[in-house]
């Protein structure tokens, strides 16, 4: 028994010894295969038991294991690689850069790179191909057809016009509102301001027309209050997050790109051209077109071929970049000239780049970037009453507008009602120059493996001096006048995150983030205007008898602290949690803080039920999210405010504004609710993603009337909600990719409707801009933003029979009827689309790329304000039909008002000028008077590339790449909308009323030929 129990024991202590001494502790370090530098932060996890850890700031790791154990090495956006350990006890890893993985991160709020596994919400990315294959200098019109849910609308074809972007409907009902998103580069946020001059008379660019598109890397657009809450209050209408391009470790690379332009403007309103100058079929010199037949032999001219030129665009940019295991950087510079299609029209921009990382140690790493942009053009007044379009289409067939100087320069007058287009286009004008500089500084510290530090200060500040001028003898200023207008803004921001990151266990794994971020933003202004001009001709705001002179300097801090809290379990359930809260100095004491939070769930169903292999369905995620973010006052919106009056006979003054604010104002908060799913088949060849988003926007900040008994016009309140329901699908397929072809496609479709739930009390409607003629935007509860009112036909409601319902109701000199009274509204329409959308395909053969992209519009009315002046002169194609004897379609009441008795209308007319002239028979009525829909189908982009073999490029290996390429921009259009382009803006693109077009400098269509080179 002794002798067995011995044998049991040191039997029993052998196999302990050999179990030991199969465990043993392995160590080892995880690099990159692109620039040989270490990875933090990466999983190293035994496969049969999970067990694992992470690397360190130095990218090494120990962990015990046994000897028949695997390793699986794992980071985001690198290829896993398994390791079968043996007998090693140190091992060195290279990981590979996965580029399907890398096309699945994506830049989320405040720069944190994620899976797109992981958001429960929903994001879009745009590639910096995407963005330099359209050959826009404005980035944001390279995004037109491409973003779900996204609206991109550009306010004409001036040089250096400016874009509005808006996601996902209006949210304020202020007509003022900012309901733009905002912009952030390399998790800074900047100004996108498009700041209007003269009662929005100019087509002025918004400010991110000043960024190099060479110098993007990716947008990120963050659409939903739980894509970008941790940007705080600014980002309540969503944000664009901007990366740019860095260095990369390795040989020097040098890269240039060249384009030059062909601009035209596709389409003009048709003219008539039976008849010429004079009146009710006379011969007179008059303004108008209505005189007799033009004589046979007459010269006639067409003013919109003759006024709008071709235009060109010129773009240079020159990169150079690189780096090695320490240190990378990168610089540009870049030119960009164009000349307009309309006379005195041109713009230009030159922007340096300098950008660098320099990794102290594995540990510390700082960065920094400096960008300069100088800026600036000139530009034709184009004003709804007085302005170079507005003149052109008052001019008549007979008369040659470019004929337009006397011998001393003066202008000829064929009719004093008017100027002559060419001579306004070079005498009433607005120039810019903008200096501007954005830059950043950063430091990134990393104690250990899942702890990280980082902190960044940015800054934006630009200048921008203006002169608007007005030549003497101008029927806008008889006399002569100038305005200059000196604009400085200046933005600090400065954020602070902590970072730490854990695997809890095999299954679960946590990231919290804490942040601290202060913004201050100052902005100025000085205007100066002159009237009674001394000599004509001088240029100088020196040169007048009278002045006058304001300015403002509003300012505005903002401090935020959040919190983001991401919960992984086996990589396929993900919850995320955030909670910040701000304080803004535009509002009062007591209400300067205010508090959000934000949850998100996503769930990758096809993981967490093993469907990951099935041929049909490759990857599933369900995914759900509910925010809430705020958003604050101008500034001095509280209480009552007080401005000095010019000195009159040497007595000043002080004046009481006529508008003051609630002393218990609250900020703007805006919920979110969205349901959304990705799916992908075949082998991920096709991916479908859906979302449902409903936003409500409660506490509005608006000015409501009050009555003129108090001593004051406006009050700005608390009152009012929006609610906007969107639907979008975003479709993307791989249909075909071998050694030399190629075939990818991609769709998007979006819907959003917006309704007003609730007005503040007393006020029935609020009217986003003054009628321009006669059609208005006004909103009202149970009404939609956008609404469009005014005074349609009469048609028949009140058939006893209800055979004669909804016809048009003609009166008994044979015309259509018009509403009385005017003083009251009648809904018409409404100016946003019923939905948009897009459909693109790029095709790649051998040396050869082709790409082309659609885009959508149905729906929504637009209101060419400039279209009543057309057929008053005469000078329009649907004048054509004059001297013509009519009877109109509709019906006659020959009963009484209490007792209709309808019947078919009979009654013939005569369509002379007195009908067109009468605002109650024809130019009242919206069928008539330029209220048209805004539906189109636009070739929006096509492109044609080749890239030269290497065979042909030289031995030396100087050159790495060269291509040659041909695109075009809103090649071709096809709507129902009868006039220039029913997509540019009247208001200009800081503006909330959409759907007024017709006075701008029209769209223009592009072709452009480009050379990339390589070194």
């Amino acid at each position: 028994m002794k002798k067995s129990l011995l044998t049991f024991l040191i039997g029993l202590l052998f196999m302990t010894q050999n179990i030991f001494a199969q465990e043993r502790t392995i160590s080892g370090t995880v690099t990159s295969s692109e620039d040989n530098l270490t990875l933090p932060g990466v999983a190293v996890q035994v496969k049969s038991s999970g067990q694992g850890t992470q690397t360190n700031a130095d990218g090494k790791f120990t962990l015990r294991v046994k000897a028949n154990d695997v390793l699986v090495i794992s980071y985001l956006g690198y290829v896993s690689q398994e390791i079968v350990i043996n007998n090693q006890v140190s091992i060195n890893i290279s990981l590979k850069q996965d580029n399907k993985a890398l096309s699945e991160v994506v830049v989320t709020a405040l720069g944190v790179k994620q899976n797109k596994r992981s958001l429960g919400y929903s994001v879009q990315e745009i590639s910096s191909q995407d963005l330099t294959s359209t050959n826009q200098a404005n980035p944001l019109n390279a995004l037109k057809g491409k973003l779900v849910g996204v609206q991109i609308t550009g306010s004409g074809g001036a040089a250096g016009a400016g874009t509005r972007v808006q996601v996902r409907g209006i949210n304020s009902l202020s007509p003022s509102a900012d309901n733009q998103p905002l912009f952030v580069i390399d998790g800074i946020p900047v100004s996108n301001a498009t700041d209007n001059f003269g009662a929005d008379n100019f087509q002025t660019p918004n400010r991110m027309a000043d960024i190099n598109p060479d110098d993007i890397e990716s947008m990120t657009i963050l659409k939903g209050p739980a894509a970008s809450v941790l940007y705080g209050l600014r980002a309540a209408n969503g944000a664009i997050v901007i990366t740019t391009k860095s260095g990369k470790s390795g040989r020097t690379e040098i890269s240039y790109r060249t384009s030059y332009s062909f601009d035209d403007v596709a389409n003009t309103p048709p003219i008539q051209t039976k008849y010429g100058n004079g009146n009710n079929g006379a011969l007179a010199s008059t303004v108008n077109t209505w005189g007799p037949p033009i004589a046979e032999g007459t010269p006639v001219y067409n003013p919109y071929d003759l006024f709008f030129k071709t235009g060109h665009q010129l773009q240079n940019s020159l990169t150079l970049s690189g780096g090695n295991d320490k240190a990378n950087y990168y610089t540009s510079f870049s030119n960009f000239d164009q000349t307009g299609v309309t006379p005195n029209s041109e713009y230009g921009r030159t922007s340096v780049k300098m950008a660098g990382t320099y990794r102290a140690s594995n540990k510390l790493k700082f960065d920094a970037s400096a960008n300069y942009i100088n800026s600036g053009g000139t530009n034709p007044r184009t004003g709804i009453s007085s302005g170079a379009i507005f003149y052109l289409m008052r001019h008549t067939n007979t008369v040659n507008p470019a004929d337009y100087l006397n011998p001393d320069g003066s202008q000829k007058v064929f009719n004093s009602a008017i100027d002559n287009p060419f001579y306004f286009a070079e005498n009433s004008f607005l120039t810019d120059k903008v200096n501007r500089i954005i830059g950043n500084t950063g430091i990134d510290y990393s104690p250990n493996s899942w702890l990280n530090f980082n902190y960044k200060v940015g800054v934006d500040h630009y200048s921008d001096f203006r002169k608007s001028y007005n030549e003497v003898g101008l029927l806008i200023s008889r006399l002569g006048s100038m305005s200059e207008q000196r604009i400085g803004y200046s933005e600090v921001n400065s954020n602070f995150l902590a970072r730490a990151t854990k695997q809890i266990n095999k299954d679960l794994s946590a990231t919290f983030l804490l942040g601290h971020s202060f913004t201050a933003i100052k902005r100025s202004s000085l205007n100066t205007s002159g009237s009674q001009a001394v000599v004509p001709g001088l240029e100088s705001i020196n040169n007048y008898v009278v002045y006058n002179s304001s300015s403002s300097n509003p300012q505005r801090n903002i401090i935020g602290v959040f919190g983001d809290l991401k919960l992984a379990y086996k990589n396929y359930l993900f919850l995320d949690l955030t909670a910040r809260n701000d304080w803004s100095s535009t509002l009062p004491k007591d209400n300067r803080s205010f508090f959000y939070p934000s949850a998100s769930l996503a769930f990758v169903f096809t993981d967490a039920l093993k469907m990951s292999d099935n041929s049909f369905l490759s990857f599933g995620k369900l995914r759900a999210s509910y925010a809430e973010v705020g958003k604050d006052a101008d500034p001095y919106q509280i209480g009552i405010y007080y401005s000095t009056l010019q000195a009159f006979n040497g007595v000043s003054g002080i004046n009481r504004n006529i508008t003051f604010g609630s002393e218990g104002l609250r900020p703007e908060r805006t919920k979110g609710l969205e349901f959304g799913t990705e799916l992908r088949f075949f082998k991920d060849k096709i991916t479908l993603d859906a979302n449902y988003a409903i936003t409500n926007s409660v506490d509005q900040i608006v000015p409501v009337p009050v009555s003129y008994a108090s001593g004051f016009d406006l009050y700005v309140t608390n009152a009012g909600e929006i609610r906007n329901n969107s639907l979008e699908l975003l479709v993307s397929a791989n249909l075909v990719a071998t050694k030399d072809f190629k075939w990818s496609l991609n769709a998007n479709w979006s819907r959003t409707r917006g309704r007003v739930l609730s007005m503040p009390e007393g006020v029935n409607e609020i009217t986003f801009n003054p009628e321009s003629p006669w059609n208005k935007q006004i909103i009202k509860t149970g009404g939609r933003p956008g609404d469009w009112y005014g005074w349609p036909y009469m048609r028949v409601k009140d058939d006893p029979t209800g055979e004669n319902n909804g016809k048009l109701l003609i009166g008994a000199n044979g015309f259509p009827i018009v509403p009385q009274p005017l003083s009251e509204n009648y809904l018409i329409g409404n100016a946003f689309p019923d939905w948009i959308g897009g459909l693109g395909s790029s095709f790649s053969y051998k040396n050869f790329d082709f790409s082309f992209l659609f885009n959508f519009r149905k729906g929504g009315f637009v209101n060419d304000i400039s279209k009543w002046q057309r057929y008053i002169t005469g000078i329009g194609a649907e004048t054509d039909i004059r001297n013509t004897v009519v009877v109109f379609n509709g019906v006659k009441n020959v009963g009484t008002v209490t007792a209709p008795q309808y019947v078919t209308n009979d009654t013939q007319v005569t369509i002379d000028q007195n009908f067109y002239n009468n605002a109650f028979q024809y130019r009242l009525a919206p069928e008539n008077n330029g209220f048209q829909d805004g539906s189109w189908i636009r070739l929006q982009n096509v492109s044609l590339g080749y890239r030269l073999p290497k065979s042909v490029l030289p031995n030396s290996g100087f050159v790495k790449s060269a291509s040659l390429s041909v695109t075009a921009n809103n090649l071709w259009v096809t709507t129902p909308f009868v006039g220039f382009d029913p997509e540019s803006s009247t208001y200009g693109a800081a503006s909330n009323a959409v759907g007024y077009v017709g006075t701008g400098i029209p769209t223009t269509r592009n072709i452009y030929l480009g050379l990339n080179v390589t070194f």
